[in-house]
C-alpha cells in the first residue's frame, strides 16, 4: 500500500514540474520571437534607410548628371551663337571692340557677298597681348554677326602659300602674309594690317600704335568692293599751307571713294575724274593749271563734275585762285574770322569758333545737327551773287551777327574800332547749271571752305563736332553719293578699366556678401530638410 501511494504523490508531484516546464519553454519562444520581431524592425528600418540613401543618392546623381549636360549644352549653343550674335560687353570708354551704329545700319544694305579673308591664322589674332591686333580681330568678328552677306576668313599663307594664286587674275599687286583681302563679285581690295592704325612718334623716339582706324578702314574698302560705280577722285599733290592734307585723303578713302593723286605741273586730269581736291596750296596756280581746271568743270559743255578748294589763312598770294573762284560767285578775303561773344568761341581765343549747320539739302546727312562745326582761323568768304547766268551760289555755313574779320591792317593799328560786325560766311558751294536732252538739270559744283584746320583729323575725328560728318554730308550730297558715313577713330593709348566707387561698392555688396550669403542660407535648409527626414 505504501509503495503505491509513495507512487500517486510522485505523479502529483510531477504534474506541476511539467506545466511549469512548458510555461518556460512559452516564455522563452516569446522572447525569441520578441527578439525576431525587434531585429526584423531594425532591418526594415535599415533598409529603409538604405532605400533613402539610394533614392536620394540616385536624385542627387541624376541632378548632377542633368546640369553638367545643360551647362554642356549652354556652352555649345553660345559658342554656335557667337558667329551671328554679339556675345560680347565691351566696356573701354570708347567702345574699341565694337563698330559704329552707321557701319552696323550699312551693313543692313549690302546685298551681295562679301569676302574678307586674312592672310594670318586666326590664333594669333585671338589670342594676340597686342591690343591693336586683338582689337582689329574683335571688329572683323562684328562685320560677320551684323551682316549675312559678310564672310571673315583666316588663311595661315605659311603654310599654304599657294592660296594667294587665287587673286592672280583679279589682283596685279602682291599680297603678303598680314595682308587683308576683301572682295566681291565686282572688284578686289588689298589692306595691310599697318593701314589700321595711327602710328606716332613717342617722347622716346619711338614709334606708337595711338588709334584704330580699323573700322573705317573696313567699312571703306567693303563699300569699294561693292559700290557699282566708286567716284574717282584726284587729288592735286603740291606744297600744303594746312595741316589737313593726309586726312582729307583718308576721309575721302574711308567713304568710298577712289583717290589719286597728281602733280597738276606735270599732269593732265585723268578723263574718267568726277571730283578734284586742292587742299591748301602754299603758292598760287599758273595759268596752265586754271585751264585745267576750267576744262575739267566744263566737261565739254557736259558738266557733272565736282572741285573742292581748300584755303587756309597760312597761304601766299593766291590772285589767279582767286580770279578763278570769284567765276563761281566766291570770293575768299584775307585776313582772319572771329567772333565776338563768348558763347560761340571754344575756349578764350576769338578765332576758334563754334559755327551751327542749318537744316538745309546738305545736312540731311548729319545724324545731329545741334552740335557746332569747329572753325578755326578760318579765310572770310563772300557771295557774290545768288544766280547770274546758269549759276547759283550756297551759303553752307556762317558765324553769328557777332562775328567779324581781322585783317592785317586792323591788327597792326590795333584799333578794334574798324572792326565791322556781322555774320561772316567760311564755308559756301558754287554751282553752274544746265538741262540734258531729258530736261533734267545737271549741275558742276566747287565747294569752298575757309580753312584747312577745319578738317584736321582733330576735329573731323571728334565726336564733340560736326566738322567730319558736316563736311561728308556737303560732299556726298554735292557729288550724289549717298552711302558715306562719317567714322571716328578708336583710340587704343589707354585700355584700362576705371570703376567708380559706387560700381565698387555695389560689386563689393554682389560678389562678396550677397551671393555667398544666399548660398549659405540655401545649404543651411538642405541641411536642416534632410535631418528632420
Amino acid at each position: 500500500m505504501s509503495k503505491k501511494k509513495n507512487k500517486i504523490n510522485n505523479e502529483e508531484q510531477a504534474v506541476p514540474s511539467i506545466e511549469a516546464e512548458k510555461e518556460a519553454e512559452s516564455f522563452a519562444e516569446a522572447e525569441i520571437s520578441k527578439e525576431m520581431s525587434e531585429s526584423d524592425e531594425e532591418k526594415a528600418k535599415k533598409k529603409a534607410i538604405r532605400r533613402r540613401k539610394l533614392k536620394y543618392g540616385s536624385v542627387a546623381t541624376a541632378i548632377t548628371v542633368i546640369c553638367i549636360a545643360m551647362v554642356v549644352l549652354v556652352n555649345v549653343i553660345l559658342n554656335l551663337a557667337s558667329n551671328s550674335v554679339n556675345m560680347n560687353i565691351d566696356l573701354t570708354d570708347d567702345s574699341i571692340f565694337e563698330i559704329s551704329q552707321e557701319t552696323k545700319d550699312y551693313l543692313n544694305t549690302i546685298d551681295e557677298h562679301v569676302d574678307i579673308v586674312c592672310m594670318s591664322d586666326e590664333l594669333t589674332f585671338q589670342t594676340s597681348t597686342y591690343i591693336y591686333l586683338k582689337q582689329a580681330y574683335e571688329v572683323l568678328k562684328k562685320y560677320e554677326i551684323y551682316s549675312d552677306n559678310v564672310e571673315v576668313t583666316y588663311v595661315d599663307v605659311v603654310e599654304n602659300p599657294t592660296y594667294i594664286d587665287r587673286y592672280s587674275q583679279s589682283y596685279s599687286g602682291e599680297i603678303d602674309e598680314y595682308n587683308i583681302v576683301i572682295e566681291s563679285d565686282k572688284r578686289i581690295k588689298v589692306i595691310s594690317i599697318v593701314d589700321l592704325y595711327d602710328v606716332e612718334m613717342n617722347s622716346y623716339y619711338q614709334q606708337e600704335i595711338v588709334a584704330s582706324n580699323a573700322e573705317q578702314v573696313l567699312t571703306s574698302a567693303i563699300m569699294y568692293v561693292t559700290d557699282p560705280s566708286p567716284i574717282q577722285a584726284v587729288v592735286f599733290s603740291s606744297e600744303s599751307a594746312g595741316m589737313s592734307y593726309d586726312n582729307v585723303i583718308e576721309m575721302l578713302e574711308s567713304n568710298g571713294y577712289e583717290v589719286t593723286e597728281i602733280d597738276p605741273l606735270k599732269e593732265d586730269i585723268p578723263e574718267d575724274t568726277d571730283l578734284v581736291v586742292i587742299n591748301a596750296p602754299l603758292n598760287d596756280y599758273n595759268e596752265s593749271i586754271i585751264d585745267k581746271l576750267y576744262s575739267f568743270l566744263d566737261n565739254s559743255g557736259a558738266l557733272g563734275k565736282n572741285l573742292i578748294y581748300i584755303a587756309d589763312n597760312a597761304q601766299n598770294d593766291t590772285t589767279n585762285i582767286n580770279t578763278f573762284l570769284e567765276e563761281w560767285g566766291i570770293s575768299v578775303g584775307s585776313g582772319v574770322v572771329g567772333d565776338s561773344d563768348t558763347a560761340n568761341i571754344l575756349g578764350s581765343n576769338v578765332y576758334q569758333i563754334g559755327c551751327y549747320i542749318e537744316d538745309n539739302d546738305y545736312s540731311t546727312n548729319v545724324s545731329n545737327t545741334s552740335l557746332p562745326v569747329y572753325v578755326y582761323y578760318s579765310r572770310p568768304i563772300s557771295i557774290l551773287f545768288d544766280t547770274q547766268d546758269y549759276r547759283s551760289t550756297v551759303n553752307l555755313l556762317s558765324t553769328d551777327e557777332t562775328g567779324f574779320i581781322m585783317t592785317d591792317e586792323i591788327a597792326e593799328a590795333q584799333d578794334e574800332s574798324l572792326l565791322t560786325y556781322g555774320e561772316q560766311s567760311v564755308m559756301a558751294l558754287g554751282r553752274k547749271y544746265m538741262f540734258d536732252s531729258d530736261n533734267n538739270m545737271v549741275y558742276s559744283n566747287v565747294l569752298v571752305v575757309g580753312s584747312a584746320e577745319n578738317l584736321h583729323s582733330t576735329f573731323t575725328g571728334s565726336t564733340y563736332y560736326n566738322n567730319g560728318e558736316y563736311f561728308l554730308s556737303v560732299l556726298n550730297t554735292m557729288t550724289g553719293k549717298n552711302t558715306g558715313i562719317s567714322i571716328v577713330s578708336k583710340d587704343l593709348t589707354s585700355d584700362s578699366f576705371d570703376v567708380t566707387l559706387q560700381d565698387y561698392n555695389i560689386c563689393t555688396a554682389v560678389f562678396i556678401v550677397a551671393i555667398p550669403l544666399a548660398v549659405l542660407i540655401v545649404g543651411i535648409v538642405v541641411y536642416v530638410k534632410r535631418r528632420t527626414k
